[in-house]
């Protein structure tokens, strides 16, 4: 197969297309008066996000001069770490390789650690220009070569717990899951806590805006924080994933519980009762959704759970199942629900979304958080309608209890449906 000799173009031309399908759905969907507001309501995201895309590639491009500098740092300091801990170490810096006898890897550019800086330059520096009201600068920029170290740093992090994990664990672990986990997990974990302590430090935020923040509860938090540690246990354990089969998926449904549990007096607030109408919408959702997935199911992902669950003992495998229809029907739908209607479906309308009510209804808050739940699915016509659905439960009553109940019904039908027939791949 040839190269082609423009390949940019294609991609060009792949992106317009795409861009011209998604305009031809949006009016298809929406009335013409709708049409105006939402483009004006999109187009200051829809920059924001090519500007911060653009700056993460330019990044990454830039600071590929400083591969080889860094992949040269970077391998004798994992290999000083392996030195200590394996008793076979193994170092060939002409091929750049390390780790021990039994297991290494070659430091290639994507290893040393400029990517990782040049994303961690974006995101600080995005960071600190949205809040650059509340810091103390021009002292926050040193966040920026904090930022620097924190990067590199976890990176050789990242090699040497690969080099252990291929060594005396499994080495089809480490080059699957961890290898494609860790360093998003590590990356996120540093950027993140590098964003906790410029907000809870005077030396790089405000006086006044640091009494506030520590003075206040996070209203945010109580909507994101279960849907974020579904995403980081799911990153955890998918780190420690062979073969597609997440064995450690109860750690999932403990560390949403967990978080469920420690913000359970804010969620009293919420009216929990019962809807006919939300079970009827969420029936309606799996048949939908079960329609579609006949169209394109796939059979890689089924025969990786079959395969696990079958490589599991018979007491594992029956917890692991309990686990799994416990977080398909509980933990899963209040994290989401609370995160992309109660949180995001209101935010897309106002900044201070509390003020919102849970009915207050506007076109771009309802296809941006549908749309957005229907990519975090993995099978975007499904999921955005599914958001959809769920959204004008919502509406119906203006409470947040029916949109967690309809999708409850539909992930219960979805569960049912596995387990009688061992279709995996609707769970995959």
């Amino acid at each position: 197969m040839r190269e082609s000799p423009v390949p940019g173009l294609w991609v060009l031309l792949w992106l317009g297309v795409g861009m011209v399908t998604i305009a031809s759905c949006i009016a298809v969907a929406l009335p013409a008066r709708a049409v105006l507001p939402l483009a004006r309501g999109i187009s200051g995201i829809a920059l924001a996000g090519i500007v911060v895309g653009a700056g993460a590639f330019a990044a990454g491009q830039l600071t590929n001069w400083a591969w080889r500098p860094l992949g040269r740092l970077t391998l004798s300091v994992v290999n000083a770490v392996i030195a200590r801990i394996a008793f076979d170490p193994l170092l060939d810096p002409v091929h750049m390789t390390v780790g021990t006898q039994r297991f290494s890897v070659e430091i290639a550019s994507q290893c040393s650690g400029y990517e990782g800086i040049g994303l961690m330059w974006v995101f600080l520096g995005a960071y600190i220009w949205v809040s650059r009201a509340s810091l103390r600068l021009p002292f926050a920029l040193l966040l920026i070569p904090l930022g620097t170290i924190v990067a590199w740093v976890l990176n050789a992090v990242r090699i040497a717990a690969l080099i252990a994990v291929g060594t005396w664990g499994s080495q089809q672990v480490a080059l699957g899951g961890f290898h494609s986990y860790s360093g998003w997990l590590l990356f996120c974990c540093g950027a993140l806590a590098l964003v906790a302590l410029a907000r809870r430090s005077a030396s790089f935020t405000l006086p006044d805006v640091l009494d506030k923040t520590v003075a206040t509860a996070n209203p945010t938090a109580v909507y994101l924080c279960p849907f974020l540690a579904l995403v980081v246990a799911g990153m955890a354990t998918g780190a420690f994933t062979a073969g597609g089969f997440d064995a450690l998926y109860p750690a999932k449904v403990a560390a949403v519980a967990a978080v469920l549990w420690w913000f359970r007096r804010e969620y009293r607030g919420l009216e929990w009762t019962w809807s006919w109408t939300a079970v009827a919408a969420g029936t309606a959702v799996f048949v939908m959704w079960m329609a579609l997935e006949f169209a394109h199911a796939g059979t890689h992902h089924e025969d990786a759970l079959r395969t696990g669950l079958s490589g599991l003992p018979v007491a594992w495998a029956g917890a692991w199942l309990s686990f799994r229809v416990i977080g398909s029907v509980v933990t899963v739908p209040i994290a989401e629900e609370l995160a992309f209607r109660g949180y995001l479906l209101r935010r897309l309308i106002k900044s201070d979304f509390e003020s919102v009510s849970f009915g207050q209804f506007t076109w771009f808050s309802l296809l941006g958080s549908s749309v957005l739940f229907g990519v975090m699915h993995d099978r975007l016509l499904a999921g955005t309608l599914a958001g959809t659905a769920y959204a004008l439960v919502l509406y119906r009553r203006g409470q947040l209890c029916d949109a967690v109940l309809a999708h409850a019904t539909t992930n219960a039908l979805i569960a049912t449906y596995v387990l009688a027939t061992g279709m995996w791949s609707l769970w995959a």
